[in-house]
């Protein structure tokens, strides 16, 4: 393994940390609620760790004798962090939570990198960060409540999620009212037989009276 490698692990770890100061700091100025204290002061001793951190992170890539990082677009670029930020204080612990866990992955694969260099102060850097970043999950995640999970933590994560609305319960009323869509089969079976077609009866002739003769029957005598 390269110092190269190594010093490229360390700008990602970097690029991580310097956006999550950026989150935490964000959600420390706009957390309201009933524990906006309490929030208020656990994400401002997180962003200060972090900031400190992103300093020795720095150094420690330019003592390897490589350019370090120092642009928005460079660190949004290199980290697994995103932008996104959420507006409720449940969807922000949840968020940091989620965040450090993810960067935890990453300095996993730093320390590796180093251990296989032989770089003994990059794996204790990494060590100490991992340590920093664990407690931050674990506090985060007793802040959320003993029922939060790994999953609750990701999916509370996402950013301004609208809440389902519930679905009205049919009624037995309703339910029973709704027939069954008709099939082609009983639309035919319940059409109506046309009725048989009856020849029309002929019309009666009317009767006709019998003619009356205007002669006079027999001779007439002659005067």
């Amino acid at each position: 393994m390269s110092a190269k490698k190594v010093a490229e692990a360390l700008s990602g770890v970097l690029a991580d940390s310097y956006v999550l100061q950026v989150k935490t700091q964000n959600y420390h100025w706009n957390v309201v609620g009933p524990y906006f204290h309490s929030l208020h002061l656990l994400f401002e001793s997180q962003y200060n760790e972090l900031f400190a951190a992103v300093d020795e992170i720095a150094e420690r890539i330019r003592q390897l004798g490589f350019h370090t990082p120092g642009t928005l677009s460079e660190f949004l670029r290199l980290s697994v962090v995103s932008e996104a930020s959420s507006d409720a204080a449940p969807g922000m612990v949840a968020d940091l939570a989620a965040c450090n866990d993810k960067i935890c992955g990453r300095l996993s694969a730093a320390l590796k990198a180093a251990e296989d260099m032989g770089d003994d102060a990059t794996v204790d850097l990494m060590v100490r960060r991992l340590q920093a970043h664990g407690k931050a999950v674990w506090m985060l995640r007793a802040t959320l409540g003993d029922e939060a999970t790994a999953a609750d933590v990701a999916t509370a994560a996402v950013t301004r999620s609208k809440p389902a609305q519930a679905k009205p319960k049919k009624t037995t009323k309703a339910v029973a009212a709704k027939a069954p869509a008709p099939t082609a089969k009983s639309v035919k079976a319940a059409k109506p037989k046309a009725a048989p077609k009856q020849k029309p009866k002929a019309a009666k002739k009317p009767k006709v009276a019998p003619k009356v003769s205007t002669k006079p029957k027999g001779k007439v005598a002659m005067g």
